[in-house]
């Protein structure tokens, strides 16, 4: 990756598709993360996704993990962030880490199937989840807006450069070998921080960030040890300097997680495993968590001044029997969640020539840190290098969607591929677009990728499997978003009918109705589908599920019930058309009318007359 000032987003007419469910592709305007695959064959033939098989409970592989980096807060810590803050906060906030040290207040309730569902689901190639309905991954979006930690600003390998920052090292080293010589013979944590808590010094705040970053943020090798590798981030920080903290973290994060995949497929062949993680990997279930809806449990409401992770405070994780088939199917409807966070980033405009218009100084600091999450970069973590590919999963960013290109790894200091200058005037522009899809290529190249040697199969419990599939379908082959079909028309799913009638009614057009009650396009064609008895087949978004026990009405997925579901609504809806123009036709009373939406009501409450 050579340093350019190139755009960041492409722009050309492709044919688009939902990714939904794939069909009527559109031909349009889209805009795309740089760099895209020139052609499918070209991509196929250079990469091929490295997704095996997951087991049925990675709960009881033979594995032990130690989340060494996953720590909770003493109630020690807590008060002394209150009593800092007041003195120190708008040095944070000038160092853009007033959001990251309250979310570090915040206990978390670790879900280690979860964890280990996502871990096998790594790629290491690509630093993404594969899942068998796309891609997804954790971005530097999602480590500044969950935790609070800033984007750009100085790297955190930026050495001491004045006379009085160096004497604040040497105090602090003079004050870490005083505990050195103790019985202990290391630097605990809360001895550090009783021992600055209850003695004022002119240290106190670098002393108390020093703690912050070796106990929240880069914890690494020795559990509860003051490092002394924090000290020059914690004296910058302290004069508020920002510091880019969140590509380091997320280096840690994808390093680790490489890491925890590799072991989980060695503990299918061997036995008695072991391995300490010290990323903080709260993140990682805290990523699934505003990502996956059906996996949420009930967080608390933000309130006014806290970071995003007050919403998972001390918040009890949800128990799914199902957990690796709602993972596997979250394609489907709304399942995964590509923007879960609102109003981000700020939208702006430019001038003729090219630059960014913004009298508010802090405004074009957001945008230049939505601008270094969107591009392809390097990130350096502490001791680690990992390769940042967000055009893989630009869908997370509001853009479109087509094949990604591989991306060769920086031969120069990785620092130079992240903080170079960035000038797109398209930004605005696909911010502001039409909801984002997928180019038709990328869609038929997706169904064509085989998953690694295991087969283009992802074995999702004992009575399911989730493949990798075709285009919508119901009954005969028909497609189900094909042009000439307006709605959704009812089908019957494992013996049960998904709508509220056995026959199926399909517009074209508009709509009209006739004595007999058929309903009309405005040419007066008509099409009606009826059940002749053979089983409807359906496939939904990048993935569908076929019941491989061949039992009705047993086992049914929340895929399937998902699908079964917006089939019902779309007939309800149809159906209150249909009453609305008989009583216009026909002069049926007003209060037959009202009693008849009431009941449609009750059974589906969520429909809108």
């Amino acid at each position: 990756m050579e340093s350019s000032l190139d755009s960041i987003i492409e722009v050309k007419e492709e044919l688009m598709v939902s990714p939904s469910y794939g069909g009527n592709p559109t031909r349009r305007t889209a805009f795309f993360l740089k760099p895209c695959m020139s052609s499918i064959k070209e991509s196929a033939c250079d990469f091929l996704l490295p997704l095996s098989k997951a087991t049925s409970n990675p709960a009881k592989l033979p594995i032990k993990v130690r989340y060494n980096g996953w720590r909770n807060p003493q109630e020690e810590w807590k008060t002394w962030v209150q009593q800092l803050q007041p003195k120190y906060e708008y040095l944070w906030i000038k160092a853009g880490v007033d959001k990251a040290i309250k979310a570090s207040t915040y206990e978390i309730h670790r879900n280690d199937e979860l964890i280990l569902e996502l871990a096998q689901r790594w790629c290491s190639k690509t630093n993404t989840f594969i899942f068998p309905w796309g891609e997804a991954t954790i971005t530097l979006e999602d480590i500044k807006v969950c935790w609070g930690y800033s984007v750009v600003g100085a790297p955190v390998s930026s050495p001491l450069e004045t006379n009085e920052q160096k004497e604040t090292e040497a105090e602090l080293v003079a004050a870490r070998r005083i505990f050195n010589s103790t019985k202990a013979r290391k630097v605990v944590h809360k001895p550090w921080m009783m021992h600055f808590m209850e003695n004022e010094t002119k240290l106190e705040h670098e002393a108390f960030l020093v703690l912050w970053l070796s106990r929240f943020v880069f914890p690494a090798n020795s559990p509860d040890t003051i490092l002394k590798s924090v000290f020059p981030i914690a004296i910058h920080l302290a004069r508020g300097i920002e510091m880019a903290i969140a590509p380091a973290v997320l280096a840690s994060i994808y390093r680790d997680l490489s890491l925890l995949n590799s072991k989980i497929n060695s503990a299918k062949f061997r036995s008695n495993l072991a391995l300490s993680l010290w990323a903080p990997f709260q993140l990682v279930q805290i990523w699934a968590l505003e990502r996956f809806p059906s996996l949420q449990p009930h967080p608390h409401p933000i309130e006014q001044g806290q970071p995003r992770m007050a919403r998972w405070d001390r918040v009890k994780m949800m128990t799914n029997k199902n957990l690796k088939l709602t993972l596997d199917s979250a394609g489907a409807r709304n399942g995964f969640m590509w923007r879960p966070y609102k109003n981000s980033p700020p939208l702006k405009v430019y001038n003729e020539n090219d630059m960014w218009e913004c009298d508010n100084p802090s405004l074009d600091r957001e945008l230049l840190s939505f601008c270094r999450c969107l591009r392809v970069s390097e990130l350096e973590g502490m001791g680690c290098i990992e390769q940042y590919l967000p055009h893989r999963v630009a869908m997370q960013f509001g853009m479109d969607q087509d094949i990604p290109a591989m991306v060769a790894r920086c031969k120069k200091d990785p620092w130079i591929s992240y903080s170079q200058p960035i000038m797109d005037t398209n930004l605005c522009i696909a911010l502001c677009a039409c909801e984002q899809y997928l180019t038709s290529r990328y869609y038929d190249w997706w169904k064509q990728l085989k998953p690694g040697k295991e087969g283009d199969t992802v074995k999702g419990c004992d009575q399911c499997e989730v493949k990798c599939f075709d285009d919508e379908v119901v009954g005969h082959g028909k497609a189900l978003f094909s042009p000439e079909y307006g709605v959704f028309p009812s089908s019957k799913l494992d013996g049960e009918t998904a709508g509220s009638k056995s026959k199926d009614v399909v517009l074209k057009g508009s709509i009209s109705t006739k004595k007999d009650g058929q309903i009309e396009d405005a040419v007066g064609s008509v099409r009606r589908v009826k059940n002749d008895g053979n089983e409807a087949k359906i496939k939904s978004s990048f993935c569908y599920i076929n019941s491989a026990n061949g039992m009705e009405g047993e086992g049914v997925s929340p895929c399937v019930a998902e699908i079964a579901s917006n089939l019902e609504n779309r007939i309800l809806k149809l159906e209150t058309v249909v009453a609305k123009l008989k009583a216009a036709k026909f002069g049926v009373k007003t209060k037959e009318l009202k009693v008849y939406f009431r009941r449609k009501k009750r059974l589906n409450p969520s429909i809108v007359f």
